[in-house]
């Protein structure tokens, strides 16, 4: 697919409304489709049902797990936190309100929930999760994580056609990753640090059509926030910036939400693609 026709597609579907729309007559629903606060959501769909996963900072149990057959009607059926006995003693050795878990990323890889995340706050920095699951409905059935030192926050899991696994992060960077191990390979690779805004982070890579589409945050959190992308060939690079970028933002707009950013990309049944 030429890139225009993808990044025009990401552009018009990136909030939710048009294409359900044509398939939900006579039905109305809304934005923000999870109201309060749920940050850095990361979504998936596997068969006809769609899961999403949202910060929560310092709280506990943590990760919370959403669900929804309509992209309209969610709830909650698990989190990928819950038990002490995953992480002892970290769920109250924090800092700040702006510690713990958060701008986690949830993918499907061959029958198995991957959900891969960050733990900001401890004495020696960072330390990276990755909690794993078959059945997503159920706290009991996340595992306990495997552990990793990220080089920077963020952190996404992507796998190559050749069997590779891949966490990019904050930077932006990428790394290839033991997934039993959670050993990272050295040195980091830097990847793209986007079209010049502040903080280049929340990255997420998708592979279509033979292009690795590389999408991240950028601007900050506040009025600057927004969504970006690039294309490449080769997963390492180099990698070319959409021309109209940001595909996303409301920044030097009246909208009523503001600072929106930090996306991820997903498609429906009928392969519309949404974020």
């Amino acid at each position: 697919m030429k890139i225009s026709s993808l990044f025009q597609g990401l552009l018009s579907s990136l909030c939710l409304g048009t294409a359900l729309a044509d398939q939900l007559a006579n039905s109305t629903y809304y934005n923000p489709i999870l109201p309060g606060w749920h940050s850095d959501p990361s979504c998936i769909r596997v068969d006809d049902t769609y899961f999403c996963v949202t910060s929560t900072f310092i709280a506990f149990p943590g990760l919370p797990i959403y669900a929804s057959k309509d992209l309209r009607n969610w709830r909650l059926i698990s989190h990928g936190w819950s038990r002490e006995s995953q992480l002892p003693g970290i769920s109250w050795n924090t800092y700040g309100q702006q510690d713990g878990m958060y701008a986690a990323t949830l993918r499907y890889h061959e029958g198995e929930f991957f959900l891969i995340c960050e733990y900001l706050g401890q004495e020696d920095g960072i330390i990276g999760v990755l909690f794993r699951t078959t059945d997503p409905f159920s706290d009991d059935a996340w595992s306990d994580p495997v552990t990793f030192k990220p080089t920077k926050i963020d952190p996404d899991i992507f796998w190559d056609d050749d069997g590779k696994v891949y966490v990019a992060t904050q930077g932006i960077i990428l790394q290839e990753l033991n997934l039993e191990t959670g050993e990272l390979s050295q040195p980091p690779i830097s990847l793209w640090n986007g079209t010049g805004g502040v903080w280049p982070e929340g990255p997420h890579i998708y592979k279509r059509d033979g292009w690795y589409y590389l999408l991240i945050a950028e601007g900050g959190t506040e009025l600057d926030h927004s969504v970006t992308i690039a294309r490449a060939k080769n997963i390492e690079g180099p990698y070319e910036a959409y021309a109209n970028n940001p595909i996303l933002t409301n920044r030097g707009t009246d909208e009523y939400f503001q600072t929106v950013g930090h996306g991820d990309l997903f498609t429906d049944t009928e392969g519309n693609w949404w974020g």
